[in-house]
């Protein structure tokens, strides 16, 4: 069958603009003008789906994902009601005989939205059997909640979303699914990995690079070849939890763990030496059709963007290639922009590639 994108030109994108403005402005739109918008609307969406198909197609012999959360963003609506907004606070303190008493009260008939914003409280205030007893009366486990979880590492909260059936391979709701799954943002925590893992966290899904997605929905397709685990473990420079993730099953080529660990130094110096002893490659270079130089190169290019000469001898004893990326003009340049009449970066850094084949030569 032949699937060829719908073509969304300029034009198109100027006009859904104008209409939805008028939109805005109160002004009914003509018959003619809502059509016009309705077709707009369905060429994007027809374009977008078939963007997701080809992203998806790499994955199709896999066994499918679980459902996305529920999204539920109408509680982000600003509580109107005062017996809302204390329910909220008592939820967020773990106040749970206030919060029985008021249920009970309104014999079990608590509103969807209010158990849903409760359980964001909860999570909020990290008081795990307050959200348990809101799952029990009806709440349902959905993105902000698992959010909410994540960014606290809270392993007490991931067990009660387990409890009513929850998986770690759902995707959380977010503007073109730039957050993915839990397990990325939990990579601090040996402890919340473990679990996430035993009960089947992927550790190489993520979300895709956002400039694959751009324009997409809250739940686009996940990157299941993602290096997003790994990556978010090597920032933090936890050794025990790269080699956690490699036992589960992450791929190294898949992720620029040595690019991430360079973002504290020297604090995460052992993990960065621990990876190169993995095998991660020194040359690994990133490049996007739309990166700045600060998103890409090699990992060699970005020690030497921030003068980490310790990083940079490292990278060169594992074979880092200074030819990749013109790391000479590269930094000739900098010494240039740096006003160094002297060329100290371009004779700092051939000094120490010098030592280092002395170094090689030496010890064959």
């Amino acid at each position: 069958m032949d699937r060829r994108r719908p073509e969304i030109t300029l034009q198109d994108c100027k006009r859904q603009r104008e209409l939805e403005f008028q939109s805005v402005l109160g002004k009914r739109l003509s018959p003619s003008e809502a059509d016009e918008l309705e077709q707009i609307l369905a060429k994007k969406k027809a374009r977008l789906g078939e963007e997701h198909r080809l992203l998806e197609a790499p994955w199709t012999h896999l066994p499918p994902l679980p459902p996305a959360l529920p999204d539920y963003r109408e509680i982000s609506i600003d509580l109107g009601d005062p017996w809302e907004v204390e329910f909220s606070g008592w939820c967020r303190d773990g106040k749970r005989d206030a919060i029985e008493e008021y249920i009970e009260a309104q014999d079990d008939e608590v509103s969807e939205v209010l158990l849903q914003r409760g359980l964001a409280s909860a999570c909020e205030g990290g008081r795990a059997h307050v959200a348990r007893y809101l799952l029990q009366k009806g709440a349902k486990v959905y993105g902000r909640a698992v959010e909410l979880a994540s960014r606290r590492c809270d392993l007490a909260l991931f067990e009660v979303f387990v409890e009513h059936g929850w998986h770690p391979n759902q995707q959380v709701p977010w503007v073109q699914g730039a957050f993915g799954v839990a397990l990325p943002h939990c990579t601090d925590d040996i402890r919340v990995v473990e679990f996430l893992l035993t009960h089947g966290a992927d550790p190489n899904l993520g979300p895709f690079d956002f400039r694959k997605i751009t324009g997409s929905s809250m739940t686009p397709p996940l990157d299941r070849c993602s290096g997003a685990p790994l990556n978010k473990a090597a920032r933090s420079g936890s050794i025990e939890v790269i080699d956690l993730l490699l036992q589960h099953g992450a791929v190294l080529e898949w992720s620029t763990p040595l690019h991430y660990a360079l973002a504290s130094w020297p604090r995460n110096r052992p993990a960065f030496v621990h990876l190169l002893h993995l095998g991660a490659d020194p040359n690994k270079n990133i490049h996007y059709d739309y990166c700045t130089q600060g998103e890409g190169g090699t990992p060699l290019y970005q020690a030497i963007r921030f003068h980490n000469w310790d990083a940079i001898e490292l990278l060169l004893e594992s074979g880092a290639d200074p030819e990749k990326c013109d790391m000479y003009t590269t930094i000739a340049e900098m010494d240039i922009r740096a006003k160094n009449q002297d060329n100290s970066l371009t004779k700092t850094f051939t000094a120490l590639v010098d030592k280092v084949k002395q170094k090689k030569k030496g010890s064959s």
